[in-house]
C-alpha cells in the first residue's frame, strides 16, 4: 500500500514567495511532481533487445504510473530510441522533439549492447525523459573507476518554477572509487541547491541507506536504528517508510541483503530537505511474465525493481 509521508516545514519557509500558475493539484508556492526510475539491465537481462518485452514493460508502467520524469539506468541505445518513440506516439511529452536525453557510459573491456545481426556493439548508459521541455542539459563525468565512464545526467526546466533540475546517475560498485563519485554528485547537487535551485535526482547508487557513505547525504532528521549518524542536506524519498523507518523498501531481489529482513536497496530518489513539503515512494516487484530470453522463455525483466515517487516542493 502507498504510504503518505509528510515533512512539515516552518511557515516562514513559504512566506514571501512569488505567486505563479501552479500545476493541477499544487498550492501556490509549491509544485508536485511524479518520478519513475528503473535500472533495466538492458544488456545483462535483455541482451539489447527491443522486442523481448522490456520496452513494452517500460511503456506499460509509464502509462499506468503517469510520471512527469523518467530515469533509466543500463539502457542500451536501441532500447532508448524505442522508448523515446513509444512516448512520442503516446503524446506523453509536451514537446515531441525535446524531452529525452541519453548519455553513454563507455566500458573499457566489455562488449555490451551487441547487435546480433551486425556484430556491432554500443555502450549502455543513463537516460532521462521529461514531460516538460528541457531548457538545458548537464552531462558530468564522474571520477574514473577504471571501467565505465560513469555520468551524472541532468536536464534543467526553465518552464518550471524554482530553478528545477531532474537528474539521473549510476554510481560504480567499486569500493575504492565509490566515495569519490558519491561526493562528486552530492557536491554538485548542493551547489545547485545553494544557488536557489530545486534538484530531484534518481539512480542506482550501488550504496544502501545504512552505509556510512550516505551519512553526508541524509539529513540529521533521519535518525533511526537502521539509518543514523547523518549529517547531510537531503531526504531519500522512502526514508519515512513505516516498515523500515529511515531505510525504506528493497529495490533489488538478488542475494545481497539490506535491513529489516529485506533484500538490498540501492535505487534511490533524492531531494533537498529545504525544498520538500511532502514526499512518498514505492518499489514494485519485478515482472516475471513480460520479458523473454533469447530462447523465448520468460525471465525477470531486470534484477532491479521499478521505483516511483511523488513529491511536493517549495518554489523559491
Amino acid at each position: 500500500m502507498r504510504r503518505l509521508r509528510v515533512l512539515v516545514l516552518a511557515l516562514a519557509a513559504v512566506l514571501g514567495l512569488t505567486v505563479w500558475a501552479a500545476p493541477a493539484g499544487s498550492a501556490a508556492g509549491t509544485a508536485t511532481y511524479k518520478v519513475w526510475h528503473w535500472n533495466v539491465a538492458g544488456d545483462e537481462s535483455n541482451y539489447n533487445s527491443t522486442t523481448n518485452g522490456l520496452v513494452d514493460a517500460i511503456l506499460g508502467s509509464v502509462d499506468y504510473r503517469d510520471p512527469d520524469f523518467i530515469s533509466l539506468n543500463e539502457i542500451c541505445p536501441d532500447q532508448y530510441r524505442a522508448v523515446l518513440k513509444g512516448l512520442q506516439e503516446r503524446g506523453w511529452p509536451q514537446s515531441s522533439t525535446n524531452f529525452a536525453r541519453f548519455e553513454p557510459m563507455p566500458d573499457v573491456d566489455a562488449d555490451l549492447c551487441k547487435d546480433d545481426a551486425t556484430g556491432d556493439s554500443d555502450p549502455y548508459g543513463v537516460a532521462v525523459f521529461s514531460r516538460f521541455a528541457p531548457s538545458g542539459t548537464d552531462r558530468i563525468t564522474l571520477p574514473s573507476d577504471g571501467d565505465k565512464a560513469r555520468k551524472l545526467l541532468c536536464v534543467s526546466l526553465a518552464s518550471q518554477p524554482g530553478g528545477l533540475r531532474f537528474c539521473t546517475t549510476h554510481i560504480t560498485f567499486k569500493t575504492a572509487v565509490k566515495p569519490a563519485q558519491l561526493d562528486a554528485v552530492r557536491t554538485q547537487l548542493q551547489q545547485w541547491t545553494a544557488a536557489g535551485g530545486t534538484v530531484i535526482t534518481a539512480g542506482d547508487f550501488n550504496t544502501q541507506p545504512h552505509d556510512t557513505l550516505l551519512d553526508s547525504w541524509y539529513t540529521p532528521a533521519v535518525a533511526t536504528a537502521d539509518n543514523g549518524g547523518n549529517t547531510g542536506q537531503f531526504h531519500e524519498l522512502d526514508d519515512q517508510d513505516g516498515v523500515c523507518p529511515g531505510w525504506g523498501e528493497a529495490t533489488t531481489e538478488g542475494s545481497l541483503m539490506g535491513r529489516c529482513d529485506q533484500r538490498a536497496k540501492v535505487d534511490l530518489v533524492w531531494a533537498a530537505a529545504s525544498r520538500l513539503v511532502s514526499y512518498d515512494e514505492d518499489a514494485h516487484p519485478i515482472a516475471t511474465d513480460r520479458c523473454t530470453n533469447r530462447s523465448g522463455l520468460y525471465l525477470p525483466c531486470s534484477n532491479h525493481r521499478i521505483v516511483d515517487a511523488t513529491l511536493t516542493v517549495t518554489t523559491p
